[in-house]
């Protein structure tokens, strides 16, 4: 699936700008936490080049995407306006925190999310808390606390005894869950 974006021309202008002060032509759309109430839709140089992303290309430079973020930035919106600093870029990506029915054999990152915005964050936001996936190495998920849950002096049984059991048991190919922590 081809992901619906609009880009309009003076953003369009002002992404060739700065590609060009910069002697980089290659930008990369990302989305941190996708599919949760905490994503973010951004635009960056890219340095991650792979073959399986989608590259989109405008005049005066190219825009890529990975391909497993097509339903989170489908209906993206990016537009520039000048003002008395210079200008602004507003990005709108109206499905980034919406969850797709994701196919089994989907990124693991994508389910662990999924099965923790599904069936962990609604129990841990009665306590003004919430967990997402930080990263994931092999069959080994770690995970980022926040709000309540940093500095609770029950996160690592919460870790254990609900969070760690819950993701095993809707993903069972996950070996360990481990909390990252902040200091």
């Amino acid at each position: 699936m081809q992901p619906e974006i609009l880009i309009s021309a003076a953003a369009i202008n002002y992404l060739a700008q700065i590609t060009e002060q910069e002697g980089n032509k290659d930008l990369r759309i990302g989305v941190s936490n996708p599919g949760t109430s905490i994503s973010q839709c951004f635009i960056t140089f890219d340095s991650e080049k792979n073959l399986e992303d989608a590259v989109l290309e405008y005049n005066g430079f190219n825009l890529s995407y990975e391909q497993k973020l097509s339903g989170f930035i489908d209906g993206l919106d990016v537009h520039y306006s000048k003002n008395r600093m210079g200008g602004k870029l507003r990005i709108k990506a109206p499905n980034m925190t919406v969850m797709p029915d994701l196919p089994p054999n989907a990124d693991l990152s994508l389910r662990a999310a999924a099965a923790l915005e599904m069936y962990v964050n609604p129990a841990l936001a009665e306590h003004q808390g919430g967990v997402v996936v930080e990263r994931i190495e092999g069959n080994k998920v770690f995970l980022k606390f926040g709000g309540n849950c940093l500095g609770c002096g029950n996160a690592e049984r919460t870790l254990t005894e609900f969070v760690e059991t819950t993701l095993k048991e809707h993903l069972p190919e996950i070996e360990t869950v481990s909390a990252v922590m902040k200091h």
